[in-house]
């Protein structure tokens, strides 16, 4: 719990922070622009259906990256692993609060931009067309956050790696930026290889008729490649 608490004190005023509460805030922001210039009244489904998959195929990818990227940087800009691996704890504890922060921010991301979407929902059909007349999808906004977060999981403990694994902070900005332009390619191409992109895994987990193999597939396999990193970054110096 103190690893934990100490991570998130290296997050206070950072620009990490900024990013994993600033970027989630766009799909609502341009959901609320559609309904300014909209003459139907706002609609639930149309808002999540819009902000949802802007957020898995593209903003998500990217906002991982970076904020992978700047925390990986706060140790290696400032030298911080010289203090860390000096200190009487087990190097995988370090790394495992670290990737914790991570995940849990991932998802903190994500309710941000469904929270966000309602309030620029609320906002546009206020000042617009009308607010929404139909029930909230509670129980469905549920289920999809689970499943979103699910087969993220292993694009984030990738982008984790590379960043806490390279000083240079162009190497994990590279490996975000290829893989986000690879999956809306092969999402536009429809080809069944996309399908084993993990990069393409929350837009599918959103909106393929079975997406339980997509949220599986990413939980396991971010299982298996935290693990390796924990295996990988404990045994080697750090710099």
């Amino acid at each position: 719990m103190t690893l934990l608490l100490t991570e998130l004190k290296k997050l206070n005023g950072s620009l990490a922070l900024l990013v994993a509460v600033a970027a989630p805030a766009l799909p609502g922001f341009l959901a609320m622009l559609a309904l300014l210039t909209n003459d139907e009244p706002a609609s639930w489904s149309d808002s999540f259906r819009f902000a949802l998959p802007l957020w898995c195929l593209f903003l998500a990818p990217m906002v991982v990256a970076a904020f992978t990227t700047l925390m990986g940087q706060i140790e290696h800009r400032g030298r911080g692993w010289d203090h860390l691996m000096a200190l009487p704890i087990a190097r995988w504890r370090i790394f495992a609060a670290k990737i914790l922060i991570i995940f849990a921010t991932t998802i903190f991301m994500t309710l941000l931009v469904i929270g966000f979407t309602v309030l620029g929902t609320l906002v546009g059909g206020a000042l617009g067309p009308g607010l929404p007349e139909e029930n909230f999808p509670l129980d469905g906004l549920i289920e999809k956050t689970i499943l979103i977060f699910l087969s993220m999981a292993t694009l984030v403990a990738v982008q984790s790696w590379v960043a806490y694994r390279f000083a240079n902070f162009v190497i994990p900005l590279a490996v975000g930026i290829g893989g986000t332009l690879v999956a809306i390619s092969v999402a536009m191409t429809r080809t069944e290889q996309a399908n084993l992109f993990p990069w393409v895994w929350p837009f599918n987990a959103l909106i393929m008729p079975d997406p339980q193999p997509y949220a599986i597939a990413g939980g396991v396999l971010g299982c298996v490649v935290t693990a390796a990193m924990l295996f990988d970054l404990t045994r080697r110096e750090i710099v």
